[in-house]
């Protein structure tokens, strides 16, 4: 397309057909300018206004390319109109090529990654070096189910363990610390590895603790002793039992009780608190393994219940 002639011929018949450069403008819904740029010679027409354009100045699209009226075109208008189409089109199909490689590698990395979370929680095909532990929150569905296993007590807690591929077993140990260190510990529960016992990678860890506190003691405004009734399932094993009283001076009937959240890591030879319980003072006590409390606060204490991986 030779701009000159092509835009020679476009100002000839908008002429011819009493159109200013306006009103050719707002029928091909361009600018005054853009056709302003046609007629001197300055740009040529976009592949698609091509024919609008054409139909709006009663000329044929060969006409427009070759820029002369009423002849047939010879073998070098035609090559020059299609060196223009491709010329035109070039850009776009290099636009629209990346356009579709860039959204086919966003399609392939968002299905690799739904692959791999697929394949981390369903299969056993990837590597796990850690034990995993997520607490769960708890529904009334499934707190009915934990009952109906044996679990009871309002303190009820749902773990989803995943198990690292060297798990060896574990440990569910509750533990009395106070001001003075560890006071005294109990055994829930001792796991061993049996993938045919424990079957699938991922297993439910349900713990509940139940406080009892008994012998009000009006003289000194407290219960004078309390105990915990403690239940553990996990993976096939399950306990359920009293631990031992705690008198005074641990008991004033104030609890706290912090369970872990979110998701941590655990691996062979490393523990894991489960749940903390407070108890002593007016509002439970502060677990204080390491260092003592003061004096105002010795009869703080805490219960701890822990996952001790082998």
């Amino acid at each position: 397309m030779d701009a000159i002639k092509t835009g020679g011929l476009i100002a000839q018949r908008r002429k011819e057909k009493e159109l200013t450069q306006k009103d050719l403008a707002e029928t091909l819904h361009i600018s005054t300018q853009a056709v302003s740029k046609w007629e001197r010679g300055l740009s040529c027409p976009d592949i698609g206004l091509l024919e609008p354009l054409a139909e709006s100045l009663d000329l044929t699209v060969t006409e427009l390319l070759s820029g002369q009226r009423g002849e047939a075109p010879g073998e070098e208008a035609v090559r020059d109109s299609l060196r223009f189409g491709l010329a035109q089109l070039g850009p776009k199909i290099r636009r629209w090529k990346w356009l579709f490689i860039l959204s086919a590698v966003l399609l392939l990395t968002v299905v690799l990654g739904l692959g791999y979370i697929w394949v981390r929680d369903n299969t056993e095909w990837l590597p796990q070096r850690k034990t995993v532990v997520r607490s769960l929150d708890t529904s009334d569905r499934e707190q009915q189910i934990a009952g109906a296993l044996g679990i009871r007590g309002h303190s009820l807690h749902l773990y989803e363990v995943t198990l690292a591929d060297d798990f060896a077993g574990c440990t569910i140990q509750a533990e009395l610390w106070t001001h003075g260190g560890l006071e005294e510990s109990w055994q829930l529960g001792k796991m061993w590895s049996d993938r045919e016992l424990f079957g699938a990678r991922h297993q439910l860890l349900v713990l509940s603790v139940e406080p009892h506190s008994e012998e009000w003691s009006e003289e000194e405004g407290r219960w004078t002793w309390m105990w915990f009734e403690c239940g553990v399932n996990f993976a096939g094993c399950s306990f359920r039992g009293p631990l031992d009283l705690i008198t005074n001076p641990y008991v004033s009937g104030g609890a706290v009780w912090s369970p872990m959240k979110g998701a941590k890591e655990v691996g062979r030879g490393e523990d894991l608190v489960l749940l903390t319980i407070s108890i002593g003072g007016p509002d439970g006590g502060t677990y204080a393994p390491s260092g003592a409390l003061p004096p105002e606060r010795e009869e703080e204490v805490c219960l701890v219940v822990r996952m001790y991986c082998e």
